[in-house]
């Protein structure tokens, strides 16, 4: 019964149409809608090494190349590589005849047993590293592509605007500003002359020579049919793409790399501006200021208990439904109907395209959104009527009072229950022209708004569409 707990098999319905598990949701508690990676605004509070936790500003990292200056990576398994100490003999500087222990460091990996000295590196006499790094040898050409494609940036944003200064009326201080001696000095040298560029070049921004295509082809070595292949020693595409601008083809090539720089992500709702997830600033805390996920908000629904599915034919299937709010929930299944969905949510979304925000005067933007199949493939009989959910409580499961008792509830439709969760059957009649079940149906629940204002309605009711996927059609 493992398969019945999978997160995939309960999806919910985002407000853009999209299929999320609950645990890649959210519910924007000021616009009450659900949100999805597609819905909100990515924004990076602070960026960090995994390893040592040291925490890197933007400026830093991205001099860095968003790297970690003193972590390695093993090049063989992408394990973090560790220091280790050992000691040498070496002769006294004073008397050859006399040696003497020197402790020295060197990379290993604690997985795979790579070490530093199967390349040759050096071991080093501090263990805060000194590593050397190897050279690019197209490293000087990148940079002048650099410089140049900055220089034409430049030059496009200086053209942009001397159009948009001729339009309107200038004043003195506007010019001044714009063209004074500074600011023409700035634009002069907005690109360095380079030996890539053609001899003799005096103008602004350097002409590149463009490349050539030849055609003719460096020949494969004389050995390559006849020596043996050994693949032990050839690296796998993982490897090479670990460092792409090297990309090295035998074992004996692979050098340490430096570990990447992740971010803590904030997540802000599109339409209200609003922060649906905020990480703390400590890069070794987990908490977060704002985390408002949809399985602290919505109840959980889970596939208990399936039979073998026949097609034509009303099977059971037993689902259960969890409250992770400190409050009691009214709930009530209802039917659901994608394309009314559909067509709902591009009338409120027609109507929200010049909303004006509390930030200011913001602008929904339509970006490329995923499809989701929304197609039923089974009819679903729902229970009548309304279902309470009791509210979360960690001491209910130490207490040995019935609370089922307390609650009037059909025996043909709950099940059980349990604390907060509320076991409820429901009966699915799979269709004839299908090979696995899909059946849907509409969360309708009381939610309790903590952010509400005075003027606001403290108690709401939403209503949460949700897919669940029963299993396949036995012959």
């Amino acid at each position: 019964m493992a398969h019945l707990f999978q997160v995939d098999r309960v999806k919910l319905l985002c407000s853009c149409g999209v299929l999320k598990p609950i645990t890649a949701i959210y519910l924007c508690r000021h616009c009450l809608k659900l949100r999805c990676g597609n819905c909100v605004s990515h924004e990076v509070d602070t960026l960090f090494c995994p390893n040592c936790l040291e925490n890197l500003p933007s400026t830093e990292a991205r001099l860095k190349r968003n790297r970690c200056g003193s972590c390695f990576d093993c090049p063989s398994c992408s394990h973090t590589l560790v220091t280790r100490a050992t000691s040498v003999q070496t002769t006294a500087p004073d008397d050859p005849s006399k040696t003497s222990s020197r402790k020295v460091y060197y990379l290993t990996c604690t997985r795979c047993r790579w070490t530093s000295r199967d390349v040759g590196l050096k071991d080093q006499t501090v263990a805060s590293g000194g590593w050397g790094e190897q050279d690019n040898e197209h490293y000087r050409f990148l940079q002048f592509l650099m410089e140049h494609y900055r220089a034409l940036a430049q030059a496009e944003k200086l053209e942009r605007e001397k159009k948009r200064s001729s339009h309107r009326k200038s004043t003195y201080l506007s010019l001044s500003d714009k063209y004074s001696l500074p600011s023409l000095l700035g634009r002069k040298s907005l690109t360095p002359l380079s030996p890539y560029s053609p001899k003799g070049d005096a103008s602004q921004i350097s002409e590149m020579i463009p490349l050539e295509a030849s055609s003719e082809v460096e020949g494969l070595p004389d050995d390559i049919f006849t020596e043996e292949v050994i693949l032990s020693s050839v690296t796998n595409m993982e490897q090479r793409m670990a460092s792409p601008e090297f990309q090295p083809e035998t074992v004996t090539e692979l050098y340490p790399l430096r570990k990447h720089i992740l971010p803590k992500r904030s997540l802000r709702c599109r339409h209200c501006e609003h922060n649906l997830s905020k990480p703390e600033y400590n890069p070794s805390s987990i908490k977060f200021k704002i985390q408002l996920g949809a399985f602290y908000h919505v109840p959980e629904v889970r596939l208990v208990k399936s039979i073998v599915l026949k097609a034509g034919v009303e099977n059971g299937v037993q689902i259960s439904l969890c409250n992770p709010t400190p409050h009691d929930i009214t709930l009530a299944l209802l039917p659901f109907v994608p394309e009314a969905y559909l067509q709902a949510q591009q009338k409120e979304e027609c109507s929200e395209g010049g909303l004006v925000t509390q930030g200011g005067l913001v602008r929904v933007v339509d970006i490329p959104r995923e499809t989701s199949d929304l197609k039923l493939t089974g009819d679903v009989a729902l229970p009548q009527g309304q279902v309470i959910l009791a509210a979360r409580d960690d001491t209910a499961e130490y207490d040995d009072h019935d609370a089922a008792s307390a609650y009037k509830d059909d025996p043909q439709v709950v099940a059980w229950r349990r604390a907060n969760k509320v076991g409820m059957n429901l009966l699915v009649t799979p269709h004839s022209d299908t090979t696995r079940v899909k059946i849907g149906l509409v969360l309708r629940y009381d939610y309790t708004n903590t952010v509400a204002t005075a003027t606001e309605a403290r108690i709401v009711t939403l209503n949460v569409p949700i897919m669940i996927d029963v299993g396949p059609v036995s012959e």
